[in-house]
């Protein structure tokens, strides 16, 4: 062949492999702290969106992990930093998988808004002020029809998939609050329903023929398997009977590749599956652990110090020099988190030099009780993009001021803003709690401007 001939010829190849190069999909994962990520060593807890790239080929598959602790459906999607981001960052071809249920159960299986008219309608004050809890067969399925819906505008593929158990155990089942099916029920005009988040969930996948994954059953059957002695030991040895540890935690991401690889209506997405073997497994989360524990980052630059004062404060407001809910009363039931309470930091690098934060001193110091409980989270840009928990305090002292360091390495790129949230909740003891206070100090940061 001509030398130009080839030339030419290898251009035109050239053309077609870039795109074809460039064409790497994404999964995103959308859901609650049991699918989320946090910093090793900020807190035992793993979600299993952690791990569930290593079962699928990197080259041709990015896993963007966006679940949120203490997110419901309702509240994934009402709070701007979540949802918004998550479809800004969608391109025709994804897929998303949808995984929620955990958080919309915290109004015993009704929605709040509507209890609480009920209960202004009959002349009682408001108990309720946690607002995330959502009634399976109507606004649970209305939240699920809009990702659904709003995905596929984007031509993303959605894939609602079922929560993992909790590990409520009763002569070696897990009883039905475990699977998500909670007391009472619901009449309709096709008559009494009961209030079975799981079963709501896959009636809207018939519904609006989307794939379905029932990690409920999946799980359900993997711990029941194992027996609830081994479950407490490996897969919930961190605190509570939800969420897992790193070993459930991959355990779970397991499971989620097997539902994938079974599933006839994902065809192209099980072609992308790696199905490696128990020690490419356990490598890939040693590595997390490592990476993550790091205590420096070898980076040249020059020294910065900075205190951070409060920027933005949302869904707070200020009480004798304390933060509380804005109802005054922090609500019964809460476990984690809430995603649209925080208190929000911010520090920006320069647009052409990046930085590493280093250490970061945050004063803390709790007034009216024993039960306040916190996580320091940190993400990018108004989306707060790449959401991390790296703190993790469910045991903070009243009258006792407390200094949180943290030595964990935070790379800011040039030009982008690096948001710290720090978000509170309260161990109620059952019932809705007033006149407890956090109080905060200005943020010590210590760290390096990159040459």
């Amino acid at each position: 062949m001509h030398m130009k001939n080839r030339i030419l010829l290898l251009l035109v190849l050239m053309t077609v492999l870039v795109p074809l190069q460039a064409a790497k999909r994404k999964v995103h994962t959308i859901g609650d702290s049991t699918m989320s990520h946090y910093h090793p060593a900020a807190t035992p807890k793993r979600g299993w969106g952690m791990y569930l790239q290593a079962f699928f080929n990197p080259d041709s598959v990015e896993v963007n992990n966006r679940g949120k602790s203490g997110a419901s459906t309702r509240t994934f999607y009402e709070t701007e930093s979540l949802w918004r981001s998550v479809k800004s960052q969608m391109q025709a071809g994804d897929y998303l998988i949808i995984q929620f249920a955990h958080n919309d159960e915290k109004c015993k299986g009704e929605d709040v808004y509507v209890h609480n008219s009920d209960l202004r309608a009959q002349g009682v004050r408001d108990t309720i002020t946690d607002m995330r809890g959502t009634e399976p067969n109507t606004t649970y399925k209305e939240y699920l029809r809009k990702y659904v819906r709003e995905a596929r505008e984007a031509d993303v593929t959605p894939i609602l998939m079922s929560p993992i158990c909790r590990a409520y155990f009763k002569d070696g089942k897990i009883n039905d609050e475990g699977r998500h099916k909670l007391a009472g029920q619901w009449d309709d005009a096709e008559g009494t329903k009961d209030k079975d988040y799981v079963r709501c969930m896959r009636e809207v996948a018939e519904e609006m023929d989307v794939p379905f994954l029932d990690m409920t059953a999946s799980s359900l059957k993997e711990f029941e398997r194992l027996g609830k002695d081994f479950c407490m030991e490996h897969y919930f040895n961190c605190g509570d009977k939800t969420h897992t540890s790193a070993e459930g935690g991959l355990a779970v991401a397991l499971l989620a590749s097997k539902l994938i690889d079974g599933s006839n209506e994902l065809n192209e997405l099980r072609s992308w599956l790696s199905r490696p073997g128990d020690a490419a497994m356990h490598a890939y989360a040693q590595r997390i652990e490592e990476e993550g524990k790091k205590a420096a980052f070898d980076a040249k630059g020059t020294p910065v110090k900075q205190d951070l004062h409060v920027l933005t404060l949302k869904n707070m407001r200020k009480h004798y020099n304390g933060y509380e809910p804005t109802s005054g009363n922090w609500p019964a039931g809460e476990i984690d988190e809430v995603a649209n309470r925080y208190i929000e930091y911010a520090i920006s690098a320069e647009k052409k030099k990046g930085m590493v934060i280093e250490t970061m001193i945050v004063p803390v110091f709790v007034k009216g009780g024993n039960g306040m409980n916190i996580h320091i989270n940190y993400g990018f840009g108004e989306s707060f993009s790449g959401v991390t928990t790296i703190y993790e305090n469910t045991a903070l002292q009243k009258d006792k001021p407390m200094l949180i360091r943290l030595n964990q390495p935070i790379l800011i790129p040039a030009g982008q803003t690096l948001y710290i949230r720090i978000l509170p909740w309260y161990d109620s003891k059952g019932k809705p709690q007033k006149n407890k206070y956090l109080q905060l100090g200005d943020i010590k940061i210590t760290g390096k401007r990159l040459r």
